[in-house]
């Protein structure tokens, strides 16, 4: 460690800081939290799923149960939501269902309860409500009966703003899981209701291919916390504002491929795909073998219970007393150091040969999504009072990038000119494996990619190429472009004089076009 200016420690970056985590690494126990350990560990000893499916569904859960309680601090950038947006991608029969329904059990049986609550009171308020009108229909007639004798109303005004002020507030409803709704139906529940929800189906088609999908920047804002209006011709508009949204996805290939088709441009280009954290896990089917129970196998399910149920039970004393502070989850010092030194480490790899070049949209996203893990796990851990150690934001990047690299193998888009560029090496250095020095421009053309058979993208792609040094383009005198496969090796009159045979070039000068 070195001194900083004002004689404090700073950290000594070139040793303490590794590069990027090596891409498509087996997923690794997160050393720092041994919760979420513990709980992928039982999760995965009860249902044999895949590790990867049972870690994205419960950071999936986390949010849900969290990002009404807790923001993050984002060092230099400002306080933001801990929300995330989840997709799974997995074959029928790899208990997608069975995880989803034990992490959101919790959940489901407090919602269940609420809804009797809710039920209840709203049976209070529709009483109260009348008895309310009633009050209020007896104070006019008793106005409009002043006012037709031309008699003073004051003292019946004021019982009337006494009485307004004590109208029957409607109770909030404290539902948190939605799936096949639209995105107006959904605002109207996070304006009314807790001001947090999630959008959850272990069978994705009905998210992937619904209602909902029809209207991408409103999700896009709401990953981000933005407010935004709903205007309503046949009622009252109204603003979402500080409102939470998780989205958990479950879904098999052929429905992903659905989404794509119909809306994978659209998702791509307004950045709705990058915001999702990935995850494609290898067949566990055939290997699910019964192992017999062991002691202590649900410990941690169990602890991930008591814990999930406390903090329902904090979240609806707030919403009940109406508390819509957040707290704030910081970073320590070490911590702030490392997150930006990562933060920057991301941002150069969207460069060109960046690890992110042709997936841009997801990479500017990715370092917003390892503060979100590290936050929810930093608090479903250790609680909302302690700061985000440093060893806990490692954790969280090596599952941010572990979902990363799922991104790019499935979603990574390669632009079509890199496509082009690479089809046409590929062949050209065929023709270098055969022993050949020279190719005429015309036969690339005609058996060469099918992406060359366009003329335009030939001649790009061939002078490309000759700007790297990698072809030179010789021109016969008959007009004849042939291309020279080693542009800086010396002259192969050989090669040369063979080649003009086979394709009967006539030049008289043909050694100086070498």
């Amino acid at each position: 460690m070195a001194a900083g200016k004002n004689g404090g420690p700073i950290m000594n970056l070139p040793v303490t800081l590794p590069a990027l985590p090596v891409m498509n690494q087996p997923l690794q126990a997160p050393g720092s939290c041994p919760m979420t350990h513990n709980l992928v560990h039982s999760l995965w000893r009860k249902t044999q799923a895949p590790p990867d499916l049972i870690l994205l569904s419960a950071l999936s859960t986390y949010s849900l149960l969290l990002q009404g309680r807790i923001d993050v601090e984002r060092p230099g950038v400002g306080v933001g939501p801990v929300s995330l947006f989840g997709l799974t991608i997995a074959e029928s029969g790899e208990r997608k269902s069975t995880v989803a329904r034990l992490l959101e059990k919790p959940v489901v049986e407090f919602q269940a309860s609420q809804n009797e609550e809710y039920a209840e009171k709203m049976a209070t308020y529709e009483a109260e409500t009348e008895v309310f009108q009633d009050a209020v229909n007896v104070l006019r007639k008793k106005i409009s009966g002043r006012l037709k004798k031309d008699l003073n109303v004051d003292d019946l005004k004021c019982q009337l703003v006494e009485l307004r002020k004590r109208k029957p507030k409607k109770p909030r409803k404290f539902q948190m899981i939605f799936e096949d709704v639209t995105t107006e139906a959904i605002a109207i529940e996070l304006n009314h209701g807790c001001g947090s929800a999630a959008l959850v189906s272990d069978e994705g088609a009905t998210i992937l291919n619904g209602r909902i999908v029809q209207d991408l920047p409103r999700l896009n804002k709401l990953w981000s916390a933005e407010p935004f209006n709903v205007n309503r011709k046949s009622s009252e508009s109204f603003t979402v504002a500080d409102a939470r949204l998780t989205v958990s996805v479950m879904a098999q290939p052929s429905a992903v491929d659905k989404f794509m088709k119909k809306r994978g441009d659209e998702s791509r280009g307004i950045g709705f795909l990058a915001r999702f954290l990935v995850c494609s896990p290898s067949s566990s089917q055939g290997t699910r073998l019964l192992r017999g129970a062991l002691e202590g196998d649900c410990d941690g399910y169990q602890s991930y219970l008591q814990r999930a149920n406390e903090i329902l039970r904090t979240t609806k004393g707030n919403v009940e007393s109406s508390r819509t502070d957040k707290k704030i989850l910081r970073f320590t010092e070490e911590a702030k150091t490392y997150w930006e030194w990562l933060y920057n480490k991301i941002e150069k790899n969207l460069q060109i040969n960046g690890r992110f070049q042709y997936a841009r949209d997801h990479g500017s996203k990715l370092a917003e999504n390892i503060t979100r893990i590290a936050a929810l796990l930093s608090c479903i851990e250790y609680g909302e009072d302690q700061k985000i150690s440093v060893a806990v934001l490692k954790d969280a990047e090596m599952m941010g990038f572990f979902f990363s690299d799922v991104f790019l193998r499935c979603f990574e888009s390669t632009p079509e000119y890199v496509k082009d560029l690479a089809a046409l090496r590929d062949y050209l250095q065929g023709i270098r494996d055969d022993g050949r020095r020279f190719v005429r421009k015309n036969k690339i053309r005609q058996s060469g990619p099918a992406r060359m058979r366009n003329k335009p993208a030939l001649d790009y792609n061939l002078d490309e190429l000759a700007r790297l040094g990698e072809v030179s383009i010789l021109v016969t005198n008959s007009g004849m472009v042939v291309v020279d496969l080693y542009p800086f090796s010396p002259p192969d009159y050989f090669q040369w004089d063979n080649f003009c045979l086979e394709n009967r070039v006539q030049v008289r000068s043909d050694k100086d076009l070498l």
